[in-house]
């Protein structure tokens, strides 16, 4: 028997049997970050457990490729740089897809879309223009779509920016500031909580045409930039769980309204 032959033989057919493998391992754990603080898409219920609609879509994912997952909270300012350095693999944070994050990180496709809108206490006349808002203090949530958009078109505004949108409610509701700005999935959740009872979605929504530039094309999840495996892995188990209806049951627990198409 040529023994250098059953070597190589041997060694051949385990390289066929790695390139064969999927692309994510099924007993790979794909490590999810997520600034949790953005009810109802990611936020820690009284246990501390994270929850909602992007974790639910998340697990979906991981289900049907067959991977354990596991989520971690990481602030909004710092989660593209966590991400870069390997502290987890994907951010599923209602981050939008933008030219801008592009540069930085993969994204999937587009797994939901929402307009933008303004909240502020019941009654008060405000509307969602540069002149409705002029001398008005604005809270946005530091570092999001909704700071650059209003940075570049509300020029008059007193904008005051929060670490968390969560900060930013807190002041609306003491009455520091008269308006928060944010995502139309969000604000609609405050209007509905008890917190919100008060107040109520002011001015017309901002849709992502308004400025493609900023508002890109669609919330996604999002990989490092040579993680292009992941990504097509991700983006396969999205359209299956769209396919058999597993994505719209998920978004029914959430939204009386179709949360993909926005």
């Amino acid at each position: 028997m040529n023994l250098k032959k059953h070597v190589l033989g041997f060694g051949l057919c385990a390289i066929a049997l790695a390139v064969s493998a999927p692309a994510v391992a099924a007993d790979k754990t794909i490590r999810f970050g997520t600034d949790a603080t953005y009810a109802p898409f990611e936020s820690t219920d009284p246990s501390g457990e994270i929850v909602g609609f992007d974790i639910d879509l998340a697990k979906a994912m991981c289900e049907k490729m067959q991977t354990k997952c596991t989520f971690q909270n990481q602030g909004w300012d710092g989660i593209i740089p966590a991400l870069r350095a390997k502290r987890f693999d994907v951010i599923a944070s209602s981050m939008s897809i933008t030219p801008e994050r592009e540069k930085a990180v993969l994204f999937t496709q587009k797994v939901w879309s929402t307009p933008n809108m303004f909240v502020a206490r019941k009654g008060a006349p405000y509307q969602s223009t540069a002149e409705g808002l002029k001398g008005l203090d604005l809270g946005v949530q530091q570092g999001t779509i909704q700071d650059k958009y209003a940075t570049k078109y509300f020029k008059d505004t007193n904008i005051k920016r929060y670490k968390t949108l969560e900060d930013a409610y807190n002041d609306l509701t003491t009455g520091r500031i008269n308006v928060v700005f944010a995502d139309g999935g969000v604000t609609t959740e405050f209007v509905k909580s008890p917190g919100g009872k008060d107040f109520e979605l002011v001015g017309d929504p901002i849709p992502a045409s308004a400025d493609p530039e900023i508002f890109g094309n669609g919330t996604g999840f999002a990989v490092r930039k040579n993680d292009t495996e992941l990504k097509d892995a991700l983006n396969k188990a999205f359209d299956e769980i769209r396919e058999d209806g597993t994505y719209k049951k998920i978004a029914d627990k959430y939204f009386e309204y179709d949360i993909y198409g926005g």
